[in-house]
């Protein structure tokens, strides 16, 4: 099943005044959860869902307290996960009263892994054979990965002027 985008127009305007269009991904479908990947990797491997359902949890609740203890997480095949913070604006002069009230954002990064065949060059794990279709309000595959059919419609990602591949 493809990626499919549609046109946003910048609510922004450039120096010149125009307010130019950026290609934005369309969600279809409500978001997959975790019983849901768990029934379709059951599906594909000699475990139950509960199974899997199970090594999901236990897996989130592990890398949560690996990440809060200040760990990058790596699983080989997907990617790697890494707390970032974020103080904009809360900048202090000196290094000694660097502290944790100047955070002004937490997350977690998440960073596909990446090959570097000689030939092609880098090509990221998740990113690999991705292909684009132009959304026209129907989805054409009866049945994806996840289980749902993909035919209800959702929200963007609000994702603009981000290279896909890089």
């Amino acid at each position: 099943m493809p990626l499919f985008y549609y046109a946003r127009q910048s609510s922004l305007a450039t120096k010149e005044g125009a307010k130019l269009w950026h290609l934005s991904l369309k969600k279809v479908g409500r978001a997959v959860d975790a019983q849901q990947l768990a029934e379709v990797i059951a599906e594909k491997s000699s475990l139950t869902s509960g199974d899997v359902h199970n090594v999901i949890r236990n897996l989130m609740t592990v890398m949560r307290s690996q990440l809060l203890n200040s760990r990058t997480v790596r699983l080989d095949g997907l990617g790697t996960f890494t707390m970032k913070v974020r103080t904009r604006g809360k900048g202090v002069a000196k290094s000694e009263d660097v502290n944790p009230n100047q955070v002004t954002a937490l997350r977690c990064q998440f960073t596909p892994e990446y090959t570097r065949p000689a030939a092609i060059g880098t090509t990221r794990a998740l990113l690999q054979g991705v292909e684009f279709e132009k959304w026209t309000g129907v989805v054409t595959d009866s049945k994806d990965d996840a289980g749902d059919g993909g035919n209800s419609g959702g929200g963007s990602d609000g994702d603009q002027g981000e290279n896909p591949l890089g």
